[in-house]
């Protein structure tokens, strides 16, 4: 094996960031195991004698498995990207010591490759598990075809692994083509802050993109039948998802700017260090907000849509989703965080305490949570405020204590992962901690 092979680079690669390697595998095991039980049910339903019972459930798992596929896209494409991110030093290193561009490359594609493998077995399981759960719950209630077994077999398992393989290639490649053109001086110029390039006009072009072609949708869904706006809403909300997942840079910004007036007032010395560290890490920021607007819109669209028809099916679905979307986003904050050990480390090398660190993270936590919801908020009106009357549940149906709820599950969300990795950063001595790239 040379020291330049796929398989060489990938494991030096993960021994060194083994952090950045668990928050693909956690992502890649969450979508596995929702593809795995929403194949199951709409394969078992596709076996028995066709009824009202039984088309119902096919076409809900069917909608669930599509759904579930664009948003696995997503979640695994941005945490391919941030965890490839995370390493741009050490790509920067390989190609100051000889690598090509394509060696890069196909060390990520290597990397992912592995971890789709490994991830695999237990998504496919955890996913038979939620399928019983799910087939359960429905059947109690009288929902389920005369006849109808469930079957967790083949169809599912190759189902999954095509998306884990198709989901992570996608993502390793776009993430890899950025780390492949690294020049080798910039490994000479790293910072103890990452995150801070600027977003590039090629983003920019794509987010206008994909917001006028949102709005279009939008338009074009509340022109339809009611049937065709129903069928529309999960489409044009994936497009806006898109527009937010490209502007999130951006979105960071004007976050930051909208609460810096507060931790100014009130947050003192942590609150300015938070702002500067929010402005500084504004790219690393847009991995965060993804995730976090997905889980606010689609609990958002979810709920409005649940004021016209409260079966049990449908709330299962939305806590189903709501949840997938929170362990992503999750996920995401706990990699963010476990990178700035050596940021942390510095700052109490010039005399912070670990309670003021905690006070710097607390304050970004808001930032983030601002950014976040409010851009899933955001979303979820511009889809629901036209459609939503069309479809027959209007934005307006839904009550002050569910936007309430989704408020402070989600800040609640946001502090918990990002304050978790925290007691085991900060038990790491300061000067031990600078020459570390992550805990």
């Amino acid at each position: 094996m040379t020291l330049f092979s796929p398989n060489g680079l990938a494991t030096a690669s993960v021994k060194a960031r083994p952090s950045a390697f668990a928050g693909t595998f956690a992502a890649l095991v969450f979508s596995a195991t929702v593809v795995t039980a929403c194949v199951a049910l709409a394969v078992s339903a596709s076996k028995v004698p066709v009824s009202p019972k039984q088309a119902e459930l096919y076409d809900m798992g069917i909608a669930f498995s599509n759904l579930t596929v664009y948003l696995a896209i997503f979640v695994i494409g941005q945490v391919m990207s941030l965890a490839v991110a995370q390493r741009g030093r050490e790509s920067a290193l390989l190609r100051a010591i000889g690598a090509e561009p394509k060696q890069i490359r196909r060390m990520v594609a290597t990397e992912a490759l592995w971890t789709s493998a490994l991830a695999l077995p237990v998504g496919y399981g955890l996913g038979a598990l939620l399928a019983h759960v799910w087939f359960d719950g429905m059947a109690a209630n009288g929902m389920v075809p005369d006849g109808m077994t469930l079957t967790v077999g083949l169809i599912p398992l190759f189902t999954t692994a095509s998306v884990l393989v198709v989901c992570s290639q996608l993502g390793g490649m776009i993430a890899a083509w950025r780390a492949s053109r690294t020049r080798p001086s910039a490994a000479l110029a790293d910072s103890a802050v990452q995150g801070g390039g600027r977003a590039g006009r090629v983003r920019a072009t794509a987010f206008v993109a994909f917001l006028v072609g949102a709005i279009g949708l939008s338009v074009a869904a509340g022109a339809s039948s009611v049937e065709d706006a129903v069928s529309e809403i999960p489409v044009v909300l994936l497009a806006y998802l898109a527009a937010i997942g490209l502007a999130g840079p951006w979105i960071g910004r004007v976050a930051t700017a909208a609460a810096a007036p507060l931790l100014r007032r009130y947050g003192g010395v942590a609150g300015e260090l938070a702002i500067a560290a929010a402005r500084a890490r504004s790219g690393r920021l847009a991995a965060a907000i993804t995730p976090i607007a997905m889980m606010t819109a689609f609990a958002v669209v979810q709920f409005v849509s649940l004021t016209g028809e409260m079966d049990w099916m449908a709330v299962f679905g939305t806590l189903l989703y709501a949840g997938f979307t929170g362990l992503v986003a999750a996920n995401t904050l706990v990699m963010l965080t476990l990178e700035r050990l050596r940021e942390f480390s510095l700052l109490r090398t010039v005399g912070a305490e670990k309670r003021q660190v905690r006070a710097v993270v607390v304050a970004e936590s808001a930032i983030t949570a601002l950014a976040g919801l409010g851009a899933g908020a955001l979303a979820a009106i511009a889809v629901m405020a036209p459609l939503g009357q069309e479809a027959g549940t209007p934005l307006s149906a839904l009550p002050v204590w569910v936007w309430a709820a989704m408020l402070v599950s989600g800040t609640g969300l946001v502090l918990a992962a990002c304050c978790a990795p925290l007691a085991r950063m900060l038990r790491v001595r300061p000067i031990d901690g600078v020459t570390r790239r992550s805990a």
